[in-house]
């Protein structure tokens, strides 16, 4: 699936285009880059299918993932991913310490995901830093893509920068 964010002024724009190449699209306030960068993060380095991107791939709108009745029929992992991407946002501002980030996911979900260790943790930090950098460059009227790689920053490909 291809992902792109389009900084516009404040009111950013996500549109993902399924490998079928129907597509979805929404407008994000201006936090919410950073909410979706940190669940590409997630849903990446633990390998969660069945969650936001995950689900939009296989065919979700993003108008349905907002909805609270069909919030409510997701897999557990979408929950998982949820706790873990307001988690993974506070470690990169200070308000969750990286000692405290599995604790801090149990007191959510009761137990922490499979797979997430304090070496997950640091890599996901280090991603997700990396991406906020990234959106940090784009102009505005530009995008950030993705999938790809995240250090691939070319300026001759008219203000896109990939990820």
């Amino acid at each position: 699936m291809r992902m792109r964010i389009i900084k516009d002024h404040g009111s950013h724009r996500l549109i993902c285009t399924r490998r079928n190449g129907t597509h979805t699209q929404g407008e994000l306030g201006p936090g919410l880059p950073y909410h979706d960068l940190a669940h590409y993060v997630v849903e990446h380095d633990l390998n969660m299918g069945q969650v936001f991107f995950g689900l939009i791939n296989e065919g979700y709108s993003m108008e349905q993932l907002g909805d609270a009745a069909t919030i409510r029929t997701l897999p557990r992992q979408a929950l998982e991913a949820e706790v873990l991407t307001r988690n993974l946002q506070g470690l990169s501002n200070g308000a969750v310490a990286q000692h405290d980030f599995i604790a801090s996911v149990e007191a959510e979900l009761a137990r922490a995901p499979k797979g997430l260790t304090d070496d997950v943790i640091t890599r996901m930090l280090a991603r997700y830093i990396e991406l906020l950098n990234l959106w940090e460059q784009v102009a505005e009227g530009a995008a950030l893509l993705a999938p790809g790689n995240p250090r691939a920053y070319d300026p001759s490909r008219h203000g896109r920068i990939v990820w």
